[in-house]
């Protein structure tokens, strides 16, 4: 399905409009967010010093270089946008950037905090030409204390929150995940914050600053584990062995192919006969070693080395056909990136679909994530080239004409 397929119902924001001046993950995801739900995004990008995900080469350990030179993230942060090249610089790059927030419901930005106040495009600034305006911000340390100007990526915010502890095995040293999660979550929660501010300003007539941090959103996207070892009195959420699993039916085995099999069997007194039955273990559910919740963990060594033995003897799809035959058993293949394109629940919800890009031809992209059966969420466009909506936005949102356009652009302030 592409998505101009999609019913041309409007989207849930329609009509609304956001001002983002934002770069790289944390901020653009957060419009892409937006404008998947039918804002009007419009990206301000310095005309001499755009956006530094245009030009991000590697990342993560990866080239991210499309065949033309085009940089992957860029494209994955950016849909859903027009592009308005202003130079912040000038007098009348942040008089013209105040005009757009006269006419915006949002501003977006993740720039350092006092980065843009110093520009004279900050909340107070703003707030003063537009007393409803929601201004939501994104920075790494949060918005008080002595390291509020400290900068930060991803990495950080994984480092601080204790996440990079939570990958690997016990004894492992810490791990960065480089699907950049902390900035993925913060964009995330601030779009989430932002809906939340629109619908105080509906309710109370009031606009709002909305913020959150790197360290933040990444607290918040290891809710279970903190909240578990804060009540537990712990220091550390210990990592998973999988070696030493209390519950070697709630673990993952590698299958004869090289697959592998994640189990997730938590009703484990219910469902252990039932496991024992579809593996062919009959002989295990009434021995003494095992025949207990507290019997399987004490032995959890040797049922996995059990287990292990067992799964190494089929492929993945054999245990597949073979556990379900038992419907309450809940496991899955564990599968990576390429698997999701033929995935048939990925393809039954449409959580990917086919976007013509102007230069790539067709190719797949995530949709949004939340499912509105009346005003669903689209791709409304690809990534915007620098300015290339620079005129249509002066025109549509300020009124501007031709020749007030030229002089801008002459003056160096639009590009």
């Amino acid at each position: 399905m592409t998505t101009t397929d999609l019913p041309p119902t409007a989207g849930i924001l329609e009509g609304i409009k956001v001002v983002e001046c934002s770069t790289w993950g944390f901020g653009p995801l957060c419009g892409v967010m937006l404008g998947d739900l039918g804002a009007d995004v419009v990206k301000i990008e310095s005309p001499i010093a755009p956006d530094g995900a245009r030009a991000m080469i590697f990342a993560g350990g990866m080239d991210l270089r499309l065949p033309d030179g085009q940089a992957t993230t860029f494209e994955t942060m950016n849909r859903s946008k027009r592009s308005l090249a202003v130079d912040l610089k000038k007098a009348q790059g942040v008089a013209l950037v105040k005009d757009l927030a006269k006419e915006a419901d949002i501003f977006l930005e993740n720039f350092r905090p006092g980065v843009l106040d110093r520009l004279g495009v900050g909340y107070e600034a703003l707030r003063q030409v537009n007393p409803r305006i929601i201004y939501a911000a994104a920075c790494g340390y949060g918005f008080k204390g002595e390291e509020v100007e400290r900068p930060a990526y991803d990495p950080v915010g994984q480092a601080r929150s204790g996440l990079m502890w939570s990958n690997g095995r016990p004894g492992d040293p810490p791990q960065w995940n480089n699907r950049a999660l902390a900035d993925m979550a913060g964009a995330s929660l601030l779009a989430y914050g932002v809906l939340g501010a629109l619908w105080a300003r509906e309710r109370q007539g009031i606009g709002q600053r909305v913020e959150i941090s790197h360290i933040q959103a990444t607290l918040w996207i290891q809710h279970w584990g903190i909240g578990n070892a804060f009540l537990k009195g712990m220091d550390e959420w210990p990592r998973f062995d999988r070696d030493r699993a209390a519950s070697p039916i709630a673990n993952w085995y590698r299958c004869a192919d090289d697959r592998w099999i994640m189990l997730s069997i938590t009703d484990a007194e219910r469902d252990w006969p039932k496991f024992c039955e579809a593996m062919g273990l009959q002989s295990l559910v009434d021995d003494e070693r095992f025949c207990s919740i507290e019997a399987r963990a004490k032995n959890s060594r040797a049922l996995i080395a059990l287990l292990d033995e067992l799964f190494a003897s089929e492929p993945f799809v054999e245990w597949e056909r073979r556990l379900k035959t038992q419907p309450d058993l809940i496991f899955d293949r564990v599968q990576k990136v390429g698997d999701l394109l033929t995935d048939p629940a990925v393809q039954a919800n449409e959580y990917v679909v086919e976007v013509d890009h102007p230069r790539y031809g067709p190719q797949p992209y995530l949709n949004h994530p939340v499912t509105f059966t009346e005003t669903p969420g689209r791709i409304r466009g690809v990534a915007p080239e620098l300015g290339q909506h620079s005129a249509e936005v002066l025109t549509q949102w300020l009124g501007y004409d031709d020749e007030q356009i030229a002089e801008l652009v002459i003056a160096g302030v639009v590009g």
